[in-house]
């Protein structure tokens, strides 16, 4: 077996994106809610032009567009539709089984991939900023990984002025329609911010961005940051708005995360005639995970990820509670990464950051997306697309990692964590992760959060063949794995 002891983890370079035989990433499902309307596109690398076909039987009212590779429409038939995706260009073929699912309860079968604007810029964000990151994730190739969704955050809203109902945008944002038909056009998916606070985060004293609640303040939700939540409702009007613009996910933002107003807003999406993908952040439960998942398809309870090392550990934490309650429809978000360029934190009085580059460590930065690739969390970048430096673009672009996160046949676990203090210092500290996969194998994830790197021995039981899935490399077939873990990173190997 090839050797795991350089300290270097090697990342496999990106295939481009637009040459070669068609390669179809993605989950192989796709689940949408009776009655409502929605559409998917097929994520596929290759030459182009791409020809669609699939054999199998769409339910009424669901179309399958075989120039574009998308599903649309809107149907009232239950169950499960099994497909045989085909897509060809001049150079050859690909063929893969897909699930259409048309069932309550399932919208967002697999974990949402795509871009957020709040690490990259915060509030520095306009109506151009986001369709040139859209257009980045088509060029760059990212959506031909299965990154689909371009997500607003805060800081877009306006006023409730005049007789129009509904949180309008400010004007940095002139025509939200238009911006969402263009994400549309691209084959992407558009998300947008909201809160039941009366004041959204994102706020400063030179302006204030209204939330989906208003005055008077409701004392059952205050909260010292702005006030917390309000008796005036306007999550019916300010849905209905969103809706008739097209979006098709929501980021709902508030300290409590309480169920009633993840509720009410739940009911006034549903009220749309839209399936919208719900995420509820930043305070969640696990204890009120069941009750979460009737209304919402992801779940937060962690601060905004910061490009240090200490946040990484942290957020990583946080998954604990959760992980014997995640499924499809219902994910455990570990928040947008912080990988590549972003605006988050530079500019501030009580630490430095430099503006042109990203804080994390190589190693940091494979842990990071490792992690949350192996815990099934939403995958979703926040960085400046135009200034993603191609260690980055490799990283997030590797097809065999985001596999392990968009399949859900099976759910991860805590194999095992290993301690090993000195008068307090920490020698040794590994946590191994480990999921199975839709073709038998199983995915383990070594990860060390020591600050020195760690030589560690890992026998699986049998002689198994061993694939480095960040190599991308097969290392050959073995009972034991030897390997070297550098300090903070993460090896992701598969068995089989």
């Amino acid at each position: 077996m090839q050797s795991l002891l350089s300290p270097v983890v090697q990342i496999a370079r990106r295939k481009p994106h637009d040459a070669g035989a068609p390669v179809i990433n993605g989950a192989n499902v796709f689940a949408m809610t009776p009655g409502r309307i929605a559409h998917h596109f097929l994520a596929v690398r290759g030459a182009r032009p791409l020809s669609f076909s699939l054999s199998g039987s769409l339910p009424e009212g669901i179309f399958f567009d075989t120039g574009k590779g998308c599903f649309s429409g809107k149907t009232f038939e239950c169950g499960s539709f099994p497909l045989l995706i085909t897509v060809r260009n001049a150079e050859g073929e690909a063929k893969r089984e897909f699930t259409l699912i048309v069932r309550e309860g399932f919208l967002g079968a697999a974990p949402l991939m795509g871009w957020t604007s709040w690490n990259a810029y915060e509030w520095r964000i306009d109506q151009e900023k986001i369709l040139a990151n859209a257009r980045l994730l088509c060029s760059l190739g990212l959506a031909s990984r299965g990154y689909s969704y371009i997500n607003t955050d805060s800081c877009w809203q306006g006023n409730r002025a005049g007789s129009r109902p509904g949180l309008h945008p400010n004007s940095r944002f002139p025509d939200m329609a238009a911006m969402v038909k263009e994400i549309h056009s691209l084959g992407l998916k558009a998300g947008i911010y909201s809160t039941p606070m009366v004041i959204a985060w994102g706020s400063t004293h030179q302006e204030i961005f209204a939330g989906s609640t208003g005055y008077p303040l409701d004392p059952e939700y205050f909260h010292a940051y702005f006030g917390g939540c309000g008796r005036a409702s306007y999550e019916e009007a300010d849905a209905a708005l969103w809706a008739s613009w097209g979006f098709d996910y929501l980021k709902y933002d508030w300290p409590m995360c309480d169920i009633p107003h993840t509720r009410k807003m739940r009911e006034a999406l549903d009220k749309t005639g839209r399936d919208v993908v719900l995420s509820v952040v930043t305070q969640c439960k696990a204890e009120l995970a069941e009750e979460y998942r009737k209304y919402a398809q992801s779940y937060r309870c962690n601060p905004d990820t910061r490009d240090r090392w200490e946040f990484i550990e942290a957020n990583i934490y946080t998954a604990d509670p959760w992980l014997d309650k995640i499924g499809p429809g219902g994910w455990f978000d570990l928040d947008m990464f912080a990988l590549g360029v972003m605006t988050i934190d530079r500019g501030r009085k009580d630490i430095s950051m430099p503006e042109d580059r990203n804080c994390l460590t190589r190693d940091e930065a494979i842990t990071h997306f490792s992690v949350w690739a192996i815990l099934n969390s939403p995958l979703q970048l926040s960085c400046q697309l135009d200034k993603m430096d191609e260690f980055t673009l490799d990283l997030v672009s590797n097809e065999e990692i985001i596999a392990v996160n968009q399949d859900i046949t099976a759910l991860p676990e805590l194999l095992r964590e290993e301690n090993v203090t000195e008068d307090g210092r920490i020698l040794r500290k590994i946590r191994i992760y480990r999921k199975k996969v839709s073709d038998g194998g199983m995915v383990y994830c070594f990860v060390n959060f020591a600050d020195e790197e760690a030589k560690m021995f890992f026998a699986p039981g049998k002689c198994v063949a061993v694939r480095d899935l960040w190599s991308q490399r097969d290392l050959g077939s073995t009972e034991k794995v030897e390997m070297l873990l550098p300090a903070h990173g993460a090896r992701v190997l598969k068995f089989s």
